[in-house]
């Protein structure tokens, strides 16, 4: 009996490390929202974008209430974690009527963790990551996804370029604005409409490369290139970076 014991004790005390999924949230046009989950409290401040990690796999119920140019909006679904994946989901909302829809986007494999030893925090002070440890993709998620611009951030922007008339003053607009921030590439393609010249427009285009949240879908900006070469100039850029 003994020897039927050990054996099933060493499975119930592994499956923790097995178990895990993690979610991603965020909203087509880019409005914060508050999201629960099996009634729990997620975000306690709007954002457009939240990460949840180590989440038991299988079924759970997400809330939302999101804070869109209409006013506030609430909706809930069922949801399913897929063990060691992250599903990244998006938020539609149609005008007026407040309705919502949460898509799936996409499921991606979670990489095994290689642990870093952490490292000393003093104020006000950069850390680099450790050259050691790889870089992984739910890493650049959590680190490029915060601060995302909102759709009513994005206009502001666009207003403030609008208004004037040096393209080199447009630039310098732009570069300050995702200094701190990142954006979603389809909100580039349009901050990139706001230039006049092409040559600038690939120029922002490899500046902003490094604050692209979804930076999968980095291909998008090539629809704001009237040019052929400047789409390759930018592919090559971005094969590059990889």
């Amino acid at each position: 009996m003994r020897k039927l014991l050990l054996p099933l004790l060493l499975v119930l005390l592994a499956l923790p490390a097995w178990a895990q999924a993690s979610l991603t949230f965020t909203t087509h046009k880019g409005d914060p929202f508050l999201v629960k989950i099996d009634g729990r409290t997620v975000s306690r401040v709007a954002s457009n974008f939240v990460r949840v990690a180590n989440l038991r796999p299988g079924k759970h119920f997400v809330e939302f209430k999101i804070m869109g140019r209409y006013g506030v909006h609430s909706m809930g679904s069922k949801i399913y974690v897929t063990d060691g994946y992250e599903a990244n989901y998006a938020l539609h909302t149609a005008g007026r009527s407040g309705k919502a829809i949460l898509r799936l986007i996409d499921e991606v494999p979670l990489r095994p963790r290689i642990p870093v030893p952490p490292a000393p925090r003093y104020p006000d002070r950069y850390e680099p990551r450790h050259p050691d440890y790889p870089r992984h993709d739910d890493d650049y998620r959590y680190e490029k996804c915060r601060n995302l611009l909102s759709n009513y951030e994005l206009d502001r922007l666009m207003d403030a370029m609008d208004n004037r008339s040096f393209e080199s003053t447009k630039l310098s607009i732009a570069r300050e604005a995702l200094r701190n921030n990142s954006i979603m590439a389809e909100d580039l393609k349009k901050l990139l409409g706001q230039f006049d010249h092409e040559s600038t427009r690939v120029e922002f285009a490899k500046y902003a490369y490094d604050y692209v949240c979804d930076r999968e879908r980095f291909y998008y900006v090539y629809d704001a290139f009237k040019f052929d070469s400047s789409v390759r100039e930018l592919e090559e850029y971005v094969s590059r970076r990889r």
